[in-house]
């Protein structure tokens, strides 16, 4: 193989949680077609010069590694390594004929309810992994994923995590203005905020599970400042999409958000201080089963 080393390693690109060095494109020269489809989809500074691809020395950032060029190449002439991208990364692109319809999909969809009643059964190993990658699939605002995952797995360890963050809500009912100060208003404060903390509090006393319903396994979502800020979010719901089809039941946990305040919770469980916590998935095998989809729709479509 005759490989052309298109380098964009001296330059700088995007910034993410490991820092703005570029990630290197290399060309197999030898395979190359010289379609320009890498050049069509590329972000960055692919070019066609000389009868080679290149990286435009002049382009005005590096690499971001967003895998483009090596996903549309028909010869597979295209690796990118860096900035998390390698080329074991590229895998075959599934059949048509393995996709789901989108009849089947939205069957799928309308079958899902928030589940808040589990059975005892676990979680078994291999079906977190399976949720945890097919939820990877989730598009970023700029790759590669700054979004991070807490696997809380048990509910010994879930029911630990609800503790501290019982813990960290007692102070915050006291005055919940000091994590929320600039996110809402006052009066959201007061009436709705303020109100629900205490609830939880008390339910905690009469040793009820109001946050995470005495589920098997929580998946925590949260990411560093230069992830885009819906980045976690859509992973939450691929992931609450993927444990659909995997025969469990979900449910979403607003109140994460609002433990991101604690220093102690984000030291105790290894997140990054930096970062932010963004939703709680609550995870586990139904404990009762719904006889009705409900067919939702939303406040207001307009067309123009």
């Amino acid at each position: 193989m005759s490989w052309t080393r298109n380098d964009s390693m001296g330059k700088v690109t995007y910034g993410s949680g490991f820092g703005n060095k570029a990630a290197n494109p290399k060309v197999d020269a030898e395979t190359c077609n010289l379609c320009g489809l890498c050049v069509d989809v590329c972000g960055s500074g692919l070019r066609i010069k000389d009868g080679a691809v290149i990286f435009d020395p002049d382009a005005l950032i590096g690499c971001m590694g967003c895998g483009q060029c090596m996903a549309v190449c028909p010869s597979g002439s295209i690796t990118i390594t860096g900035r998390r991208m390698s080329p074991e990364m590229r895998v075959s692109m599934p059949a048509p004929s393995d996709v789901a319809k989108p009849e089947q999909l939205e069957a799928l969809l309308l079958r899902r309810r928030s589940v808040r009643i589990f059975s005892k059964k676990e979680v078994e190993k291999p079906v977190i992994d399976a949720i945890l990658r097919i939820a990877s699939t989730a598009p970023m605002g700029i790759p590669p994923s700054d979004v991070e995952i807490l696997v809380l797995n048990g509910r010994e360890r879930v029911s630990e995590f609800r503790n501290d963050v019982m813990d960290y809500f007692k102070v915050l009912s006291k005055y919940p203005d000091r994590a929320l100060k600039g996110r809402v208003t006052r009066e959201m404060i007061r009436d709705f905020i303020k109100p629900t903390l205490d609830d939880y509090l008390s339910g905690r006393e009469n040793d009820v599970d109001p946050l995470f319903f005495n589920c098997p396994l929580l998946l925590v979502f949260h990411s560093g400042q230069y992830a885009y800020p819906d980045d976690p979010l859509i992973a939450a719901t691929y992931a609450m999409i993927a444990a659909e089809s995997l025969g469990l039941g979900s449910c979403m946990s607003g109140m994460v958000p609002f433990a991101d305040g604690s220093s102690k919770i984000k030291r105790m469980y290894v997140i990054p201080k930096g970062n932010s916590l963004a939703l709680g998935l609550i995870i586990g095998y139904p404990g009762i089963k719904y006889k009705w989809a409900l067919r939702r729709d939303f406040a207001s479509v307009v067309y123009r």
